[in-house]
């Protein structure tokens, strides 16, 4: 196995033939595809045009069963026209919904297939295949015509399905023919191209192969081929060719040996540049691209190790929760634009008015939070308030018309029970969802709400 494979790897005539053989096949698939195509629309056509001859048959009876609530009569019939070779199903569909009735496999309302027995209650799928449950129906009215009525009265539907099962049942000896037939002519193709190709140009590639593989690497030199064929041919022009490229390549040998210790240079020089960048997106990693504030992950990470530093100094540290009010309707009134410029100059007002000591991050959306080192829940309230009247006083244009907006806060501070940040994160999210109960536009600390429930 292994040496067929690499004979395959060193020949071009096989490389020729197996793209030839693949062409052609692709093609012989596609046409026989297309030509199965036609075969299947013309047989299921046969098979439509079968259907709707059996309401001349069976229609008469059906509607004088129908008429004359004859059920035991109506199920024969349907069953003698669902042991058809071309139907799979019967349903009986009546005015009144009196005497409805269906046998085989049908659709129901949903376009679903269901399967009935001979007294139409329903059973196990009792086909199976490939296209068994592929229908397609052919629907016909039935009327009553009697002698005492001027007009025929209408007393339902009968539907008639087939499916694609039977249509390729009734083209399989035809698929057969067609599919032989593909392959022995792909075969046979198969055997003349490869006999020629090789005949003609495989073996002389084989010896130029042969003679290029015995070469070496590190100092080659030309090579002469024994082709008594013919005087000039294409094998030839690429023997000239190959030997000039080798002169070449021994010329510039010197010139390569310069030109990689250049590159080498060029690549150090190059890994530099990529370390920089490097450090540079994991910078961009921890950062909130619109706002520069630290993102959920840098807010996490070094809100954690402020909380890790506050417990072992036994300092205190609180938290504030920040989450702007009707956010999204200011977005859906004034555009993302305007809510983008927000959340930026909202931002900017928060390190503006915080020390460079405390840490700011954006966790999402509109939601914000602060962790003040040092700071207990008292002053921390201030700050917060401090905060909300600040971001109220911001005025945003748009279209010449002012734009306020205000921020609800929630503010917590370390204990023994939140010695966690997502513990502190919960407790100011709490207060911050009861600011906002309370009307937003406020600030709520979680000692005063410790009793309201969640």
């Amino acid at each position: 196995m292994q040496s067929l494979f690499n004979h395959y790897r060193r020949s071009i005539a096989l490389h020729l033939l197996l793209v030839i053989f693949g062409v052609y096949f692709l093609v012989a698939v596609l046409v026989t595809v297309v030509q199965l195509y036609k075969e299947y629309e013309n047989t299921k056509k046969e098979f439509y045009d079968e259907i709707q001859t059996l309401p001349a048959t069976f229609g008469k009876g059906i509607s004088d069963s129908v008429w004359t609530y004859n059920q035991e009569l109506l199920q024969s019939i349907l069953q003698g026209m669902y042991n058809l070779p071309i139907v799979v199903g019967v349903k009986v569909k009546s005015l009144d919904h009196k005497i409805d009735l269906q046998v085989g496999a049908v659709f129901n309302k949903q376009h679903q297939v269901e399967y009935y027995d001979s007294k139409g209650l329903p059973t196990e799928q009792t086909l199976t295949g490939l296209g068994s449950n592929a229908l397609f129906e052919h629907e016909f009215p039935i009327y009553y015509q009697g002698p005492a009525f001027d007009q025929n009265i209408p007393l339902g539907t009968v539907t008639l399905y087939s499916n694609d099962q039977l249509v390729f049942e009734r083209l399989k000896y035809g698929f057969i023919l067609i599919l032989v037939n593909s392959i022995i002519k792909t075969f046979m193709l198969w055997i003349i191209i490869y006999f020629f190709i090789n005949k003609y140009l495989g073996k002389p590639l084989k010896e130029f192969t042969v003679k290029i593989h015995q070469q070496d690497t590190q100092s080659p030199k030309p090579i002469d081929l024994d082709i008594n064929w013919t005087e000039e041919n294409e094998l030839l022009v690429l023997k000239d060719s190959y030997n000039k490229m080798i002169e070449r390549v021994n010329k510039k040998q010197h010139e390569l040996l310069e030109l990689n210790q250049e590159l080498d240079e060029k690549v150090k020089v190059r890994t530099r540049d990529l370390e920089l960048a490097k450090e540079k997106a994991e910078l961009l990693a921890y950062s909130d691209p619109l706002t520069q504030l630290c993102n959920r992950r840098a807010f996490f990470d070094s809100g954690k190790q402020l909380l890790d530093q506050a417990e072992k100094q036994e300092n205190s540290l609180s938290l504030i929760m920040i989450d702007l009010d009707n956010f999204k309707s200011l977005n859906d009134t004034y555009s993302h634009a305007l809510g983008d410029k927000a959340l930026t100059t909202f931002a900017d007002t928060l390190k503006n008015n915080l020390r460079s000591a405390d840490l700011i991050g954006r966790l999402g959306g509109e939601e914000f939070a602060v962790v003040l080192p040092n700071i207990r829940e008292d002053e921390a309230i201030n700050i917060a308030q401090s905060l909300r009247l600040k971001i109220s006083q911001i005025e945003l244009t748009h279209e010449e018309s002012p734009v306020h907006f205000t921020a609800s806060m929630g503010v917590t501070e370390k204990t023994v029970e939140s010695s966690t940040i997502d513990s502190l994160l919960a407790q100011a999210d709490k207060a911050l969802y009861f600011s906002k109960h309370q009307g937003r536009n406020r600030v709520t600390a979680y000692s005063k709400i410790t009793a309201w429930p969640t």
